[in-house]
This record gives C-alpha cells, sequence and structure tokens, in this order.
C-alpha cells in the first residue's frame, strides 16, 4: 500500500491488482485490506493507494468512526472475505473532527430537529478531542489522534476482530491522508 501511496503523489498509476479473483471480479471479490475512511469526496482509497477496484473493502463516514454500519462492514471483511488488515484513514481538514472540536471548545450543538443525524457521527469523535489537553484541540492534532482511537476502539471489539488479532489473523492499523500532497502516514 505505501508503495502504491508513492506512485499515487508521483503521478505513476498502474492501478495494481492484488486479489486473486482478477477478471471474475464482477462475480466474487477478494481484497486484501479494508479500509474505513472518511465520506469526504475528495479521498479515492483505490487511487490513493493504486490498486485496481476489488482490492479494497472500503468503508465511509464522516469522521471515519467506528459505528454500526462501519463495525459491521469490518467484521465482514474479516470473518467472511479473508483481508489481512483494517486502515482506519483520517485525512487532512476533516470538517467532522472540526465539527467535534467546535463541540468540545466551544459549545457548538446539532439538535437533531435542525441537524438530523449529523450529531450522532460527531458524537462518535468526541471523546478523543475531549481526551486532549483544551491548547492541543486543533485539528493537526485531533485528526491522527481521532485516527488511533477509532483504530484503537476496533480493535477491541469482539467477537470477530479482536479474537482475529489475538490470534494473528489480522492488523489493525491508523493513518491519515494529506489531501494537499496526497502523502499517507502511518500513525498507529
Amino acid at each position: 500500500m505505501q508503495a502504491g501511496n508513492k506512485r499515487y503523489r508521483q503521478g505513476k498509476l498502474q492501478l495494481r491488482d492484488y486479489s486473486p479473483v482478477g477478471e471474475r471480479r464482477a462475480a466474487e471479490q477478494k481484497p486484501f485490506a479494508a479500509i474505513i475512511t472518511c465520506a469526504d469526496s475528495r479521498i479515492s482509497p483505490e487511487l490513493v493507494f493504486d490498486v485496481e477496484r476489488g482490492n479494497l473493502f472500503v468503508s465511509r463516514i464522516a469522521g471515519n468512526g467506528i459505528d454500526t454500519g462501519t463495525l459491521g462492514s469490518s467484521e465482514y471483511a474479516v470473518a467472511v472475505l479473508g483481508v489481512k488488515l483494517i486502515m482506519v484513514l483520517g485525512h487532512s481538514d476533516c470538517g467532522a473532527v472540526k465539527s467535534a472540536i467546535e463541540v468540545v471548545s466551544n459549545g457548538k450543538t446539532y439538535p437533531a430537529s435542525k441537524y438530523g443525524a449529523i450529531g450522532d457521527v460527531i458524537d462518535h469523535l468526541l471523546p478523543t478531542v475531549e481526551s486532549l489537553p483544551a491548547d492541543e484541540r486543533n485539528l493537526a492534532r485531533c485528526v491522527p489522534a481521532n485516527a488511533i482511537a477509532q483504530a484503537g476502539d476496533l480493535s477491541r471489539r469482539g467477537p470477530i476482530v479482536a479474537p482475529a488479532i489475538a490470534e494473528g489473523k489480522i492488523r489493525v492499523v491508523a493513518a491519515v491522508y494529506n489531501i494537499a500532497n496526497g502523502a499517507v502516514s502511518i500513525v498507529r
């Protein structure tokens, strides 16, 4: 994945295919990794890692939080598809993290009557922002801290993910994508 990200940053995309199903991807899938990333339209994991479709099992939610959907999708990727890696991929300039900072630092609210379920999504990010000292509650600190916290949360979840980690079947990592330069940095 790191080599693919390097090719992406250099503008030398090859869309490599590591999935054993190859051209049979219309009938089956065998991705090698699962990614939980933000719903932000500026992120395309297949391009960022220079892989052909069918290689990554991607779940998206604003702020790359672990909710029922991202958890269940990741469990499916491990238990059914046999992925060996789950990456929680945060990114620079994340609006959901900015909103969580506003809630914690300035008392911003997202009442359901006006914002629907937006507050529920932001709620998954609040514990991380709250855990940082007030003078560190900025985007540069909160984005990687959130990716790390969400990866940690996912790693502790049973009955599928935590046992698979304990048995050495999968790894869970946290990373941050820099929208400006295209680089992905592993932060845990």
